[in-house]
């Protein structure tokens, strides 16, 4: 019976304040790939950037003033820098660049790359492509879902329409509307009209319409456009930051 006793005593359970050690796995800290370099970025101070738009390569992003970047938009400099012009809105979840790290070596001094380039006023479309190369003039716009390739030009005024695709090198000349005939088979493209050309009204008056007071009237739409965005953009992170 004593030796019951004594073997019972010392098989009592651990004290519930002894320290735990902690098993880890020697292949734990190897678990997937490293996260993708940020990519340094410019800002100007009157430029609102959502807190979800992400940034990665090695060349710089550059944006100018008054620009918007929506939630989500994604920039990838691996190849090159990335300029955006001033009073720019990138649209939600928009691609710019490539997502190919591996494609050139780290950047050097003599290295300049390749750009991707979006002059002044130029607007984006949500969920939209921008190829590494590609040059988007000033006052152009690029609709939703649509994907201007590498190395292609998309002239000012002009229009990329929804899900449209602008194939490699192509120069799209200003004023033009380039949209598909249905489905994504084939494009077709138009000028814009910006001569004399004249239109019969119901009076029977002949009026001459010119598409630069058209765009110009865009235009202003655009800046009130990119001012009511940058407020509801600024109150959903103040609003975040209160949660």
């Amino acid at each position: 019976m004593a030796s019951l006793s004594s073997a019972s005593a010392s098989l009592k359970p651990p004290s519930a304040t002894a320290p735990r050690q902690r098993v880890v796995s020697p292949s734990g800290a190897a678990s997937g790939p490293p996260p993708p370099p940020r990519a340094p970025v410019s800002v100007h101070p009157t430029t609102t950037v959502s807190e979800t738009a992400t940034f990665h390569g090695k060349y710089p992003v550059i944006i100018g003033s008054g620009t918007v970047i929506h939630p989500r938009a994604r920039f990838y400099s691996f190849e090159g820098p990335i300029q955006i012009g001033d009073g720019c809105v990138i649209g939600e979840k928009c691609i710019i660049g490539d997502n190919e790290p591996t494609a050139r070596g780290p950047a050097s001094s003599e290295d300049q790359g390749i750009t991707t380039r979006l002059s002044s006023s130029v607007t984006i479309g949500p969920q939209t492509t921008i190829r590494t190369g590609a040059y988007i003039r000033s006052a152009a716009a690029v609709d939703a879902l649509a994907v201007v390739n590498r190395h292609a030009t998309v002239g000012s005024h002009s229009k990329v329409c929804s899900s449209c695709e602008i194939p490699e090198k192509t120069v799209l000349e200003d004023w033009t509307v380039f949209w598909a005939t249905g489905q994504g088979i084939g494009h077709r493209k138009r000028r814009r009209l910006v001569g004399p050309a004249a239109i019969v009204t119901e009076s029977g008056q002949q009026q001459r319409p010119n598409a630069k007071r058209v765009e110009d009237a865009r235009l202003i739409l655009l800046h009130k456009e990119r001012e009511g965005l940058a407020k509801m953009i600024s109150l959903s992170v103040s609003a975040g930051k209160r949660r």
